[in-house]
């Protein structure tokens, strides 16, 4: 029987911001007596490499061992439906068998044959988290190929990694799928503690549409982009925003451009799903603005407001800034005016 489950976080990508700092950066904290890791689980190994001659045992295994997470996987990424199904077993050993399935996972094994690098920065993101949320459980992460299903997801206490979402922007599977160059540059396997640490996010800062318009979604992804900031103090700007220079150049260079044209535009109280996600979506650039400018551009000045928050209220713990909902609150309180 399948099993309920709390809260089921899907995630496509995460193109996140920071702002670049000339001196110490303030979000640099004393994590030495911490000494917690998190480390990649590699289901993905187990599933494929299983001896489908004790095919049911392995099932029960699965089930012991990664329980919500092995339901989403079943119905929701690969879509065979529950373990309770009469014909899963077959269904499974068909998506585990299936010749393009097993090239895609071989080809995920050659670049995630060592992941030393992913886990030791994940680990350091999670000590900080551990550091502002030292009464928290750290999550379970766990890596699996879907054939390019799905990228991330999070249920309970799980975090579910597409590896093969992550295999290098020069992976040719991308290229024969047509997928654009503005998405492929950030499918690199570098990427995947940011991502990681972005989706854990939003399970502790949830998105509150009790008024839904562009204004509360930049300052609530300015929310998570500055969680982010705090997870990795160190991490160069390219991996948590999945802008290349030049863009966060043109932010930097254009911030108050940006906000000066929303505010006379009258777009930031716009509740237009179609204009919410030209400015907020995936894209080669935002179309309100220029070619110059990176998709999702208008996110980087909501980091910009919490900041200014954050800066005006040091007081305030990075766990008391999360779990705000007020969003007009934070925009007021922050007198923000690039």
């Amino acid at each position: 029987m399948m099993r309920p489950v709390q809260k089921i976080c899907f995630f496509v990508s995460c193109q996140l911001v920071i702002l670049i700092g000339c001196n110490r950066n303030p979000m640099e904290v004393d994590t030495t007596g911490i000494r917690e890791t998190v480390l990649v689980e590699r289901f993905d190994r187990e599933l494929f490499e299983m001896d489908m001659d004790t095919l049911e045992e392995a099932i029960g295994y699965f089930y012991d061992s990664y329980g919500d997470f092995f339901d989403i996987f079943n119905v929701h990424i690969i879509r065979i439906g529950p373990g309770s199904g009469k014909r899963y077993p077959s269904y499974l050993s068909m998506f585990v068998n299936d010749p393009a399935n097993r090239e895609v996972y071989q080809y995920t094994g050659q670049v995630f044959s060592d992941m030393e690098q992913v886990n030791r920065k994940l680990t350091d993101g999670f000590r900080h988290y551990l550091y502002h949320f030292p009464d928290s459980t750290l999550p379970r992460v766990v890596g699996y190929v879907s054939r390019f299903n799905h990228g991330l997801f999070t249920v309970d206490r799980f975090i579910g990694v597409g590896l093969d979402q992550y295999l290098g922007s020069d992976c040719p599977y991308y290229e024969q799928m047509g997928i654009p160059r503005y998405l492929t540059r950030n499918k690199i396997p570098e990427k995947i503690p940011a991502d990681v640490l972005y989706a854990w996010g939003t399970r502790i800062c949830p998105y509150n549409d009790s008024v839904d318009n562009l204004l509360t979604r930049i300052i609530h992804q300015g929310m998570l982009l500055h969680f982010l900031d705090a997870m990795f103090p160190r991490l160069e700007d390219s991996l948590k925003t999945g802008f290349t220079a030049a863009q966060l150049e043109w932010c930097r260079k254009n911030e108050k451009q940006m906000w000066t044209h929303l505010v006379e535009q009258k777009l930031l109280f716009s509740g237009d799903p179609l204009v919410i996600r030209k400015f907020v979506d995936d894209a080669p650039y935002t179309s309100y603005f220029t070619g110059e400018s990176p998709g999702r551009a208008a996110v980087w000045l909501g980091r910009q407001i919490v900041r200014e928050y954050a800066g005006r209220h040091p007081q305030r713990t990075l766990s008391g800034l999360m779990t705000r909902r007020d969003y007009y609150a934070i925009l007021r309180e922050s007198r923000y005016d690039p």
